[in-house]
């Protein structure tokens, strides 16, 4: 038989890369699919203007447990984290979405502004325009009812009303909310910048002018102090967790993870290289343990020794020599010897003599053959085809005559 392609340590380690490359590939599966949405629009994904991943990343750097939600946000806020949702997409907020909003701690930054992706960075904003005033107030009507203004006006050098102790900065007009529901944390005498609603064990804070927080007015003045002592007012209100997240819902920006099944995982990348490498790896598994094709070659007969190889192998020279004729002579001789010896013939009879002996004891016993005609029929076999026909019907002979003169019949046993 062939010998196999390829050796048992080779086959073991292919084996071992192929289980490894699997749990690595269900290790990844499990993290999920970050299906990706506008990266130039607002939320902590964007680096865009307009967008926050500035803020996070400084929230991150000061030892503030921050988390990016693509799903599954409710789970992450848990009952002592603070939920963040961003200037949030309206269609992204109706049915399962608004229920986000009964987090314990959570912060809504309205939304303020409009804006085109560039086409040579699809990161980066190439125009930002100022969304109408309705916009704010739907998303306002969303957390809370009743009748509520949004308006803009010169950003003012002091806040006259600021429990938060720093100065917020920003350039143009500000956007400011005035509602008879909220109470002002941060404002003047027009409106808030940033307003409070306390709802049982619930707080909620609304700011109103997303520039405080974005990338482009984060640096800006007091800004960044600013939003991390608002945090922080939040993250501890009712809660000494130090280690309780602040969450940022990205799904209201259309980010979604996904998990998928596993038979669709198998063939997206990055895992269909680990499809491919298992494949290769069974195939070659498979040449290895085939080796051949067909029925087994017989191998080469080894060096043998003892009495019964020592007579197949002159049994295979007398085959092969055609020396078929002299073995059953000499079968036959040796077979009348043996019966006229276990008989008692008289001593001293040649060969005929013995034929013709047991002859006469055979027909006394009722044995059916002679031993005359057998002595007789070894000597004439002929040659070829019915030549060797004849020779094993006369070999079946001699050993039924002997059967029957020694034993005796079927009929009398």
């Amino acid at each position: 038989m062939k010998e196999p392609l390829f050796s048992r340590p080779v086959l073991i380690l292919f084996s071992a890369c192929t289980v490894a490359l699997f749990a690595l590939s269900a290790i990844l599966s499990s993290r999920g699919r970050l299906v990706r949405a506008d990266s130039a629009g607002p939320g902590a994904y964007s680096i865009s203007a307009v967008g926050c991943a500035g803020f996070y990343d400084l929230l991150r750097r000061s030892d503030r447990p921050a988390v990016r939600s693509a799903g599954d946000t409710s789970s992450k806020v848990g009952f002592h984290g603070t939920l963040v949702i961003a200037e949030p997409e309206l269609r992204n907020m109706s049915g399962a979405g608004a229920g986000k909003l009964a987090a314990p701690r959570l912060l809504i930054v309205l939304p303020k502004w409009r804006v085109t992706r560039d086409k040579d960075k699809p990161s980066w904003v190439s125009k930002a325009d100022l969304l109408p005033a309705s916009a704010a107030r739907q998303t306002i009507a969303l957390v809370m009812g009743g009748r509520s203004e949004v308006f803009r006006e010169e950003w003012p050098s002091e806040w006259p009303i600021n429990d938060i102790g720093f100065t917020p900065k920003g350039a143009g007009a500000v956007q400011l909310l005035s509602s008879d529901k909220i109470r002002t944390v941060v404002g003047g005498g027009n409106g808030a910048l940033v307003g409070e609603i306390i709802e049982g064990d619930r707080r909620i804070l609304i700011l109103s002018d997303p520039d405080v927080m974005s990338n482009h007015g984060i640096g800006r003045g007091e800004n960044a102090v600013f939003m991390l002592a608002l945090i922080d007012a939040l993250r501890f209100w009712n809660n000494d967790d130090p280690d309780a997240p602040v969450v940022f819902d990205e799904t209201v920006h259309g980010w979604l993870e996904t998990r998928g099944s596993p038979a669709g995982l198998l063939f997206s990348f990055p895992f269909a290289v680990v499809t491919v490498l298992a494949c290769c790896s069974a195939a070659l598994a498979a040449l290895a343990g085939m080796g051949r094709f067909g029925a087994p070659r017989a191998g080469m007969p080894g060096l043998c020794f003892g009495r019964s190889h020592l007579i197949d192998n002159s049994a295979r020279l007398l085959d092969y020599g055609g020396h078929h004729a002299v073995v059953l002579a000499r079968y036959a001789r040796m077979t009348i010897r043996l019966a006229a010896q276990s008989l008692h013939a008289p001593a001293g009879l040649d060969e005929q003599a013995a034929a013709e002996w047991l002859d006469r004891v055979g027909r006394a016993r009722g044995v059916s053959r002679s031993c005359s005609a057998i002595l007789r029929n070894t000597t004439d076999l002929g040659t070829g085809e019915r030549h060797l026909l004849k020779l094993i019907e006369n070999a079946r002979e001699i050993y039924l005559w002997k059967g029957e003169i020694l034993i005796g019949s079927s009929a009398h046993r």
